[in-house]
């Protein structure tokens, strides 16, 4: 409405039209008044202009003021008419307020005093329709045009009394008949008291939730929702709007996820070493299966233990701990930490939030002291290929040599004739030293090289108490005892001289290991995977410094006096088994006693 209503007055009598102006335009708000003295000036104007308000007089000279308020209705239907007459003719007032009029007033005494307010109020109430018409436009666009789902049930029948178009799609009702039932009835069986529960809620407490509720479309398709309810009142009736959403999209969406995080944390669990999520303050958050079984938390329960209380049951981080300095720098990091006899390689990785800084890291920590023990037995093996080969370089030149000084020396021998006994007592340490000198060259050239001999079935207790009795007169001659475990030992296939030859070095050895007499046990056993032989010859002798241990396989290395070891025992022995398929161990703790463990392979 304008701050001064504009109207329209039509009159076809022309002084009561202009007094009538002229008293509207004095009003306090004041009107902004046009004339109009027939149907046709009315059109013509009203086509032109936009008006608050009209009046017509009932007697006008082209048609009656009931004909052109229809006429002018069907074009400005919203426009307020104030039908004037001269006549307190009650069939007409009747017939005007029918078709349309806002009001009717006859031409009494008063009229124009009480026309003023008449149109104020025509106009309010045409403008609250306007507001409440618009009003019901936008509830009708938003409630039939929600993506939700919207059902207006009866509180007290339970009946669904309106739905909006998505809650028509997604239960598939085909008219209005199927909506008036129930709205429980809607629900899975199952769920039907779920249902009831929640409505009777809504209508005590005023809202309420369900989750996961399965509707029954009109196609028997059921469909997964989550509703939200509210209870309103209108005068003293109860209306509950439930609002539905679909959650299939979001259950695939859902089940997608899980099936994704099944996968990652499968692979997660499946990796062998072991992998966790720390924060800044060293606090666990995960660790895949390996972890939590290596720190003993099959619970799973980690969270607020710190990794290195985890780990290495620490008090405090590691002296050169890579986590520290990843959250540092924001840099993958890598250590390596000895913690009980073990080897442990660590790197971790940043896990950067929306700042680029570090806020979680990822630690993959994995056991590595099989591969350094492996690392370093190929390092040994390398070193002892090296020296062999060296060993038979030198062997070879050395043997020339020797042959000079054999030839030299049987020169001098003869030709002294016995006549000078001091002279031939030394050409005889000579003698001996040569003799001893060309068993050590023929020792290196048999090892050096390749043995061409075939393999043939070996009866193990056999060889082995053969071996014993070429030695024999020396064990008793320093009182070792043997103790033999031989039964339901395998035969194996291999070069029957190159195992007499360990044996015999290793039982050498044990006899030696005991100058004051003592027990040597042989014991064989098939391993329980069936693919190695094992024979294990044990002393209970002094035993072995951790020390000499280490180098036990180096060539030249002894610890025996002078003239009693060449140090190419067991390097030869290890040399052997090693070409033969084989392998030699060795354990020893010092005033216990040493066991050499021979594994053979064991070939059918």
């Amino acid at each position: 409405m304008h701050q001064n209503p504009h109207i329209l007055v039509i009159e076809d009598n022309v002084q009561q039209a202009r007094y009538f102006q002229l008293l509207l335009s004095r009003h306090e708000p004041s009107f902004q008044v046009d004339l109009a003295t027939d149907s046709p000036d009315a059109f013509a104007m009203l086509a032109k202009k936009q008006y608050d308000a009209l009046t017509i007089d009932y007697h006008l000279p082209s048609m009656n003021g009931i004909d052109l308020l229809v006429q002018i209705k069907k074009k400005y239907a919203h426009l307020p008419i104030i039908m004037v007459t001269g006549q307190g003719d009650e069939q007409i007032a009747v017939q005007a307020m029918r078709q349309g009029a806002s009001d009717y007033i006859t031409k009494q005494r008063e009229y124009l005093e009480l026309m003023p307010r008449i149109l104020l109020r025509a106009i309010r109430e045409s403008h609250l329709t306007k507001q409440l018409e618009e009003s019901r436009r936008r509830y009708y666009e938003l409630f039939h045009h929600a993506n939700i789902a919207i059902f207006v049930i009866d509180a007290e029948t339970i009946h669904i009394q309106q739905m909006n178009d998505s809650a028509q799609r997604l239960l598939n009702l085909p008219n209005d008949t199927e909506r008036q039932r129930p709205f429980y009835t809607l629900v899975s069986p199952d769920q039907q008291d779920l249902m009831r529960n929640l409505l009777a809620k809504i209508k005590l407490t005023g809202k309420g939730t369900a989750e996961n509720v399965r509707l029954r479309r009109h196609d028997k398709r059921v469909v997964p929702t989550d509703i939200n309810g509210s209870y309103v009142k209108s005068g003293e009736h109860g209306m509950i709007e439930l609002f539905v959403t679909d959650i299939r999209e979001k259950l695939a969406i859902y089940h997608q996820l899980q099936k994704s995080r099944q996968r990652l944390q499968s692979l997660f669990d499946g990796i062998t070493d072991l992998i966790c999520v720390l924060a800044i303050d060293h606090k666990l958050l995960m660790g895949n299966r390996r972890y939590l079984e290596f720190t003993g938390n099959t619970s799973g329960s980690i969270v607020d233990t710190t990794c290195y209380k985890a780990l290495f049951n620490r008090s405090e981080p590691c002296e050169i701990c890579p986590a520290s300095k990843t959250f540092e720098t924001g840099e993958t990091n890598f250590s390596e930490i000895y913690h009980k006899g073990r080897i442990y390689h660590i790197w971790t990785f940043p896990m950067q939030n929306q700042n680029g800084k570090p806020e979680y890291l990822a630690e993959y920590i994995k056991d590595v002291t099989e591969d350094k023990d492996m690392e370093r037995q190929l390092i040994k093996a390398e070193k002892l290929a090296s020296i062999g080969l060296l060993s038979s370089g030198i062997a070879h030149e050395l043997r020339n040599p020797l042959n000079i000084i054999e030839t030299a020396r049987y020169s001098i021998e003869t030709s002294l004739d016995h006549k000078t006994p001091d002279i031939l007592q030394k050409l005889s340490i000579i003698k001996s030293s040569i003799k001893r000198s060309s068993a050590i060259i023929d020792n290196l050239l048999q090892f050096s090289r390749h043995s061409d001999l075939s393999r043939e079935r070996i009866d193990l207790p056999a060889l082995i108490k053969s071996t014993l009795a070429l030695l024999y007169k020396e064990m008793m001659r320093v009182n070792v005892q043997t103790l033999l475990a031989l039964d339901d030992t395998p035969a194996v296939y291999l070069n029957l001289d190159s195992l007499k030859q360990v044996f015999l070095n290793i039982i050498q050895n044990a006899i030696q290991a005991l100058p004051q007499g003592g027990h040597l046990r042989v014991q064989s056993s098939l391993n329980e995977d069936k693919k190695w032989v094992t024979v294990e010859f044990s002393d209970d002798g002094p035993g072995i410094s951790p020390e000499n241990l280490k180098h036990i396989f180096t060539p030249f290395f002894t610890t025996k006096a002078p003239k009693e070891g060449t140090g190419l025992g067991l390097y030869l022995s290890y040399t052997l088994l090693k070409r033969e398929g084989g392998d030699i161990q060795v354990e020893s703790r010092v005033g216990k006693g040493t066991t050499f463990r021979v594994l053979l392979p064991a070939e059918t």
